[in-house]
């Protein structure tokens, strides 16, 4: 009986110890959270100030030049030119800009991850290698880091290195989706030429992201995607093409509502709804009744959107099936 008292005694014991280890660390880390806020707050003012007339900025502490670059991370996507210039410039002079390169070459893995935080708010376009080197840091929160700095850096030359981790799932896909998305128009050359990598997956990622930073000018090289070897980057193809795509793809993705690939032909299905092929519809109209699920709704859907009055006219005929009469019934609504 003694022992179990005793047995009882130390789990009570070590229960206490873990509950308030852990409120201690939510004291500590409510402080540090409390800290960083109120830096943020008295540093808005000066960046305010940098940005938009230049004004001077005091000697400012370590702590502070990076509670500086983060408010400043916040206008990135607003400031160009001279003032990305100026932001630059005051960074390079107040070495805040060595201290986080230094940071990058520390041995502990949080630090390294602070540094290439910081240095994407920083604008100073020349710590872009650096970056781009950190994607290959063994800390998967070093990695995160720099791949969030480097869509805010926008530099297209780094695309295919950003594609390259993606694919090799070093950086959380949607971190590298997003810093490629904040690349814009500026990565289509990039994009335009990675889209023939010798990487299927690459290929797909590059037509992927192409369909939503590029435009109609960029469909001749979704055209020539719809006929990949990978069924998966056809797919990627007919996405952009319902995005950028105009009248002259409906050959094409007329052609591809014969793919072996189920999911490729419910994407060549939507693609040609969302660009308007009337002439397509005879023959979405015969997918919507005998296709897969997918591409059989995909199909429906379509006729929907490009002639209404057709899709009513089939849905009312005794072979038309399920997905014709839910897309009619849709339309009524």
């Amino acid at each position: 009986m003694s022992l179990m008292v005793a047995v009882s005694a130390c789990f009570m014991a070590l229960s206490f110890a873990l509950l308030t280890t852990l409120a201690l660390r939510h004291a500590v880390l409510g402080r540090r959270d409390q800290h960083t806020a109120d830096a943020e707050r008295r540093m808005r003012p000066l960046a305010i100030g940098l940005m938009e007339d230049g004004d001077p900025v005091p000697d400012l502490s370590q702590a502070d030049q990076r509670a500086l670059a983060t408010v400043m991370g916040r206008y990135s996507r607003k400031v160009s030119g001279g003032t990305s210039e100026r932001i630059g410039g005051y960074f390079r002079e107040g070495g805040g800009l060595a201290a986080e390169l230094e940071g990058m070459r520390s041995r502990r893995a949080w630090r390294r991850a602070a540094a290439a935080y910081a240095l994407g708010d920083m604008a100073c376009p020349e710590v872009v290698p650096m970056l781009a080197a950190a994607l290959e840091d063994r800390n998967d929160e070093v990695r995160a880091a720099a791949v969030r700095s480097l869509g805010r850096l926008r530099d297209p030359t780094v695309t295919e290195t950003l594609v390259e981790s993606l694919v090799a799932h070093r950086v959380p896909r949607g971190m590298a989706g997003a810093a490629l998305l904040q690349l814009g128009s500026d990565a289509v050359p990039e994009l335009r030429r990675i889209a023939a990598h010798e990487d299927a997956a690459v290929r797909q990622v590059a037509m992927t992201v192409l369909g939503l930073v590029g435009d109609s000018g960029d469909a001749d090289v979704a055209l020539v995607a719809l006929r990949d070897p990978a069924a998966d980057v056809r797919a990627a193809a007919a996405r952009a093409l319902a995005r950028i795509g105009t009248g002259s793809a409906e050959p094409a993705l007329r052609e591809a509502l014969g793919d072996p690939e189920h999911f490729v032909r419910a994407h060549a299905a939507r693609a040609l709804g969302a660009i308007g092929a009337y002439t397509a519809v005879p023959r979405l109209v015969e997918i919507a009744r005998t296709d897969r699920f997918k591409p059989a709704r995909a199909a429906a859907q379509a006729v929907a959107a490009i002639d209404p009055e057709t899709l009513v006219a089939e849905a009312a005929g005794p072979d038309a099936g399920a997905h014709l009469h839910e897309a009619a019934d849709l339309a009524l609504i």
